[in-house]
């Protein structure tokens, strides 16, 4: 692309100086002398007027059109009918396609050993760029590996690197473009301290596997904010995924820990996890005086918090942080990359949820028809093809003002 755009500025230039070389000027005879003075006046201003103008044209060439077509991989469960899984789906193909680019999908389990394997097939599709989210630090050299094999680029989302030394290999890779992740140890020691605000003093947690990146963070913040509130941790469950198991964990707290006075999803693969959790204290009596919170909001929420059975909720990551980790990964493949040097990493907020009428926006222009920016707000604002001041600190800038007010506003 920049090279077929550098050959037709050169062509102005060249095509601009012949035709200011065969011009001809009138008035008096001049001396060869002065006629040579004056031709070489001439062609200088000739091809500073020349270069001007390709330079304009440069810049029109840059901000108009699309770039070249191109595609980027994405493993995925688009299976799965839940609200949010879509959500994240569609937050990647809106700010793929806003740079004219066409998404390739292939299903996954979300396991290390199936994501190296749909890295190789996207690879085999002929992909420019792959995003995934990450089941381990430790298979990021391997990923790497075969991108660099391929001249494919590759980033992640919703997950940091905590290991330093696979850390520094892959941000020193050139074929990393970077990606999102939140402070998800922050997070967790956030709503821990919150519920405590509400009366929580012994409390049982459910969170992803254990060795997942983010779950090992939620879990470091979790005891962080209850070490700070003077919360006990009863008991962490890890890895649960069907709604059976998660009915008689509950259950097995219920009947183990009678002091037990608050629950916290840190974070969790199963469907319908809050729906379960809320039935189970209601068949116990004990919904409403159990304080229950989590991290990730989902599509359930707004009828617990009527009712008072379910108290407080962070997220709002699910969409923001796919849609930024894609628009860093597309910026790299189409030439435009927000940074010069390494890879982009920005760091996505988290929201508080603690209300019905939140919780009736998040579903509405969260989980709806629109995602949480569109493709022309994508296009202007994040795509920097498009907006040559785009860098990474604009869009940091941006999000500053990210909330679920912030996206009620701008798409009511």
């Amino acid at each position: 692309m920049k090279k077929r755009l550098l050959a037709v500025v050169l062509s102005l230039v060249v095509t601009a100086t012949l035709l200011a070389g065969c011009g001809s000027s009138e008035g008096e005879s001049a001396t060869p002398e002065t006629e040579e003075a004056g031709e070489a006046e001439t062609e200088t201003e000739a091809e500073t007027e020349a270069a001007e103008t390709a330079g304009e044209l440069a810049e029109s060439v840059q901000t108009e059109g699309d770039p070249e077509p191109f595609k980027i991989g994405f493993p995925w469960d688009t299976s799965s009918t839940d609200p949010t899984w879509i959500s994240i789906y569609d937050s990647v193909k809106v700010a793929v396609e806003a740079a004219g680019g066409e998404l390739v999908n292939v299903q996954t389990d979300l396991s290390a050993d199936d994501l190296i394997n749909n890295v190789s097939e996207l690879i085999s599709r002929d992909c420019d760029g792959i995003l995934f989210m990450p089941a381990s630090d430790s298979m990021l050299p391997t990923v790497d590996a075969m991108c660099a094999e391929a001249g494919v680029y590759w980033g992640t989302m919703f997950r940091t690197i905590s290991d330093e030394e696979i850390r520094e290999q892959i941000h020193a890779s050139e074929w990393f473009a970077g990606g999102c992740n939140e402070n998800d140890e922050e997070c967790a020691a956030n709503v821990v301290k919150t519920m405590a605000s509400m009366g929580v003093e012994n409390l049982c947690c459910i969170n992803i596997a254990k060795g997942d990146t983010s779950s090992d963070l939620r879990d470091m913040g979790a005891a962080k904010g209850a070490e700070e509130a003077g919360v006990t941790i009863l008991n962490t469950t890890y890895d649960i995924t069907v709604t059976t198991d998660m009915t008689k964990t509950i259950e097995s707290y219920i009947a183990a820990y009678p002091e037990m006075d608050g629950i916290l999803l840190l974070g969790t693969y199963c469907d319908a996890a809050l729906p379960t959790i809320e039935k189970a204290l209601s068949d116990h009596n004990k919904a409403g005086e159990v304080i229950v919170g989590r991290i990730d909001f989902d599509s359930t929420m707004g009828e617990y918090l009527e009712a008072g059975s379910f108290h407080v909720s962070y997220g709002g990551q699910q969409q923001i942080d796919p849609l930024m980790s894609s628009v860093i990964l597309v910026n790299k493949v189409i030439g435009t990359p927000l940074v010069e040097e390494g890879p982009c990493v920005i760091i996505t907020p988290y929201l508080e949820l603690t209300t019905a009428e939140e919780s009736t926006q998040f579903n509405e222009f969260f989980l709806g028809d629109t995602t949480v920016y569109t493709k022309e707000e994508i296009r202007e604002s994040m795509i920097k093809f498009y907006n040559q001041d785009v860098t990474k600190e604009s869009i940091e800038e941006l999000l500053k003002s990210f909330s679920i007010a912030d996206v009620v506003e701008r798409h009511s």
